[in-house]
């Protein structure tokens, strides 16, 4: 189970009555505070992964001596400080979530911003779909007198990225810009005054009344996307395209096995000479179907995962344990992991582990991956594989996840007292079997980095896809 799993299990413990206008007593936030720390320490497989464990401590410390000289803080100030400080740990299946109903809008979900953003290719904000069909096409400047770029500094600084990623956070805040503009930077305005310029650089201002998000995701579903489904499409006598929305299956991973098992088949048949394996937005699922789908593309014999480490294996290793709800795997944990040496223990019975074999009827020819920083979790660690084999030609933007693995797997998560708020924690540090890179913290970077003009967005134009087209002799 990886990133979505998780999303599910925390929908599960949403509170009947939570009001974010509350206060919390200083001795109540710092109490929160300390099962934090403790916990993250016991629990994360990974927080000195890439260095980063000096910045938590040093921004814990900052965040708890701001909280000491206060009487009190709102539950909404409690979340805003807390949020950067889990991002700190550089894990983007870390989550930091206020019970909830509708994923990701939390706070002020009856008056959001009722537009639809993407970044074009010089990181300027566009407006592609708007309650007001007149603001498609400009580019947003300021809200309610906060500049664009400070505003995206702040979000930035609250998306949970895997190492040092730079496309992961940006690919996060347009997906969801509305909701993350209300949870970390809205007060309580009945209405947005913004400032937009045209193509031609002509500036307005303008005032626009608020939406609900139920409303915005309506909004948001008229916006041309990549398929939300696992499908082949053949482009032409000699070229194929997999789209593998999801390594998820919405029935069974039967179903998933059949749609491979189908698909490659029918590559043998009509003798396809370019297979192009479109991946952008997807988020992730069973670890499992990652490395069954490299299997039908494997040249030779490989290695998927080279180990899985764990910081706990049972109850008793978590301090705060009477707040946490442990997942099935703690209970077996016992005989399916190894306590190593120096400390700590090893998964040891995934069969992601060891070495694995190509299928009987793997594609041996030309492959082109269309990668996104959406590209996570189960997907990246799939890239990944492919990238280290030098099995194709990767297009589009660095992945989400990390080149060297992720820290996922099952999730620990805690309901925190005072505040309501759950933490879900990943208790697995996956290594990827990839050979060194000169930039391990960073995602599965591209070949060829194409990025989306102003003009690409608004006429729904897929760049990407036309250059794995045009271009389709894959490096080997």
């Amino acid at each position: 189970m990886k990133n979505i799993i998780l999303i599910i299990l925390l929908a599960t413990t949403v509170a009947s009555c939570w009001g974010q206008a509350l206060k919390l007593g200083r001795d109540q936030a710092l109490k929160d505070l300390k099962i934090i720390r403790k916990s993250v320490e016991e629990i994360h497989p990974g927080l000195n992964r890439f260095g980063q464990q000096v910045a938590f401590n040093s921004r814990f410390d900052s965040i708890a001596g701001g909280i000491q000289r206060q009487d009190s803080v709102s539950r909404i100030d409690f979340f805003r400080l807390v949020n950067p400080l889990m991002v700190t740990i550089k894990c983007g299946h870390v989550k930091f979530l206020p019970p909830f109903k509708e994923f990701p809008f939390y706070f002020h979900a009856d008056k959001v911003l009722p537009i639809i953003v993407r970044f074009d290719e010089d990181d300027n904000l566009l407006i592609v779909k708007a309650a007001r069909e007149n603001l498609r096409g400009k580019f947003i400047q300021e809200i309610n007198g906060k500049s664009v770029s400070g505003i995206i500094e702040t979000l930035r600084r609250n998306m949970f990225v895997d190492g040092k990623g730079k496309t992961s956070a940006d690919a996060q805040i347009q997906q969801y810009f509305s909701a993350w503009y209300a949870d970390f930077i809205q007060t309580l305005e009945s209405s947005f005054r913004i400032k937009v310029t045209d193509q031609s650089g002509n500036t307005e201002m303008l005032d626009l009344p608020p939406i609900s998000a139920a409303a915005w995701k309506e909004l948001d579903k008229e916006v041309v996307v990549h398929g939300k489904k696992n499908e082949l499409t053949f482009l032409n006598e000699s070229t194929a395209l997999l789209r593998v929305a999801s390594f998820m299956p919405e029935h069974s991973n039967r179903d998933f096995s059949k749609f491979l098992k189908t698909s490659f088949n029918e590559f043998s048949s009509k003798q396809i000479k370019h297979l192009i394996i479109d991946v952008r937005g997807n988020e992730g699922g069973n670890d499992k179907l990652g490395k069954q789908l490299y299997s039908y593309i494997a040249v030779d014999k490989f290695r998927y995962y080279d180990r899985i480490e764990l910081h706990v294996r049972k109850k008793k290793d978590v301090t705060y344990r009477q707040f946490a709800y442990f997942p099935k795997f703690s209970g077996i944990a016992s005989i399916l992991v190894r306590r190593r040496k120096d400390g700590g223990y090893l998964w040891t019975h995934h069969k992601n582990l060891g070495i694995q074999r190509p299928r009987k009827n793997a594609y041996k020819e030309n492959v082109s991956f269309l990668v996104d920083g959406l590209s996570f979790s189960v997907t990246s660690e799939f890239l990944s594989v492919a990238k280290s084999e030098n099995r194709g030609k990767f297009i589009g933007e660095e992945s989400g996840g990390g080149y060297s693995g992720d820290n996922s797997g099952t999730f620990i998560i805690l309901k925190l007292p005072a505040s309501g708020y759950d933490i879900g924690i990943p208790v697995a540090a996956y290594y990827a079997a990839v050979k060194p890179s000169n930039e391990e913290s960073r995602g599965v970077l591209p070949h060829v980095e194409i990025r989306q003009t102003a003009a690409d967005l608004l006429e729904n134009r897929d760049k990407v896809l036309e250059y794995a087209l045009t271009n389709q002799t894959a490096e080997r």
